[in-house]
């Protein structure tokens, strides 16, 4: 969503922070504020004031003692918001230069942290994974967020962050008369111990599938978006399990939000092949803007997940066969969700993984193929 040159509800005084995290106590948003320590008040880094906010004062000030250990946690204002009070959103939106939304899943808690950010001229970050969210949101507060200077952006996360910049580093790699056809992403989980994912991953995947007609229904009722110019033939399906010798891994097609997220930035470069314009540039910046996006060149891009074994693959296929058979029904969502552990195979639980299982686990780099027309 694209600022506009000028906020229709201009503030009195400038934000207390640079940044809220909202629902700072949950799984992810622990980590997040872990991460965010590590740049507060950094010579080098634009993150000068924080603050946290969710339901419970409690929590989250356990969330940062957690987060700032073996350190004594840093006095960082604990504020009280809701996703169900607008009000509360309202108000915090009116303290912060961006709120960065932690609470999940988004498609049940996300729409009135972005229409409060939408409306009041925050900026607005989440890293949500779930594209029916994704593009209600655009339908729905575009619009508003141009006419406010609110500038909202999801999916700024593990794993979409990095199949995207993999895509464009990729494209950019090539000269005439070289052009990249397809950017193929490979995403590995390994671990010393076992892989043991966070609920709401889970839970978020489960409702996927049950929105999924929601999802046809959004796009079959917008105009259809100008697609990217792409050389050579539409590529072949391929076999449904591949085996990467070079690297060692066997994969299966990931139908994730990524794929989802590139196409529409395809979309978007397509329609604007010079980028979009920010917030009061300079002719600096936009010079910088244009030489970067005209060096971007358009690919079909998709995701495989992939293992070292092909039981793991096999693994795979038997938990998205599970969700995408019990996730369509309400009885099949309410044993997917009640018995994630068996469903899932071990690898969701509600609990979710413990600290040493989260220690031992990684996530492989994405690793990206090109093939060239």
């Amino acid at each position: 969503m694209e600022a506009s040159s000028d906020r229709s509800q201009p503030v009195s005084q400038p934000p207390l922070y640079d940044l809220i995290i909202l629902g700072a106590s949950g799984f992810t948003g622990k980590y997040v504020i872990r991460e965010a320590l590590k740049f507060l008040n950094v010579p080098s880094s634009p993150l000068k004031s924080l603050a946290l906010a969710g339901r419970n004062p409690t929590k989250l000030a356990q969330t940062l003692k957690w987060a700032s250990h073996p350190d004594h946690p840093p006095p960082i204002p604990i504020l009280t918001a809701e996703t169900a009070d607008p009000a509360s959103l309202h108000h915090l939106c009116s303290q912060s230069k961006l709120i960065l939304n932690c609470v999940g899943p988004f498609r049940l808690h996300g729409e009135p942290v972005v229409a409060a950010c939408a409306e009041t001229g925050c900026d607005y970050l989440d890293i949500c994974g779930e594209p029916e969210f994704m593009e209600r949101m655009e339908v729905k507060y575009h619009e508003k967020a141009m006419d406010t200077g609110s500038l909202v952006i999801s999916a700024c996360g593990f794993d979409s962050v990095p199949a995207e910049l993999g895509w464009m580093f990729n494209s950019k790699q090539w000269v005439g008369p070289a052009a990249p056809n397809q950017i193929e992403a490979y995403l590995s989980l390994e671990s010393e111990k076992r892989i043991v994912g966070n609920f709401g991953t889970y839970e978020s995947a489960v409702l996927g599938v049950a929105n999924a007609e929601q999802l046809v229904e959004l796009r079959r009722s917008r105009p259809k978006r100008a697609r990217p110019a792409i050389p050579g033939p539409f590529p072949p399906k391929g076999p449904i399990i591949d085996h990467q010798k070079e690297i060692g891994l066997w994969a299966v097609k990931l139908p994730s939000a990524d794929s989802v997220v590139v196409r529409r930035t395809l979309a978007t470069l397509t329609e604007n092949p010079r980028g979009l314009p920010g917030l009061n540039e300079s002719l600096e910046q936009i010079k910088k803007r244009e030489a970067f996006w005209s060096t971007v060149k358009p690919a079909h891009f998709g995701v495989k997940l992939s293992s070292k074994t092909l039981l793991g693959i096999f693994r795979f296929i038997a938990v998205g066969m599970f969700i995408g058979l019990l996730g369509s029904n309400a009885i099949g969502r309410w044993l997917l969700l009640k018995f994630p552990s068996f469903f899932s195979l071990g690898w969701f639980r509600k609990k979710g993984p413990s600290e040493d299982e989260v220690g031992e686990c990684f996530i492989q780099d994405v690793v990206c193929w090109t093939r060239l027309q």
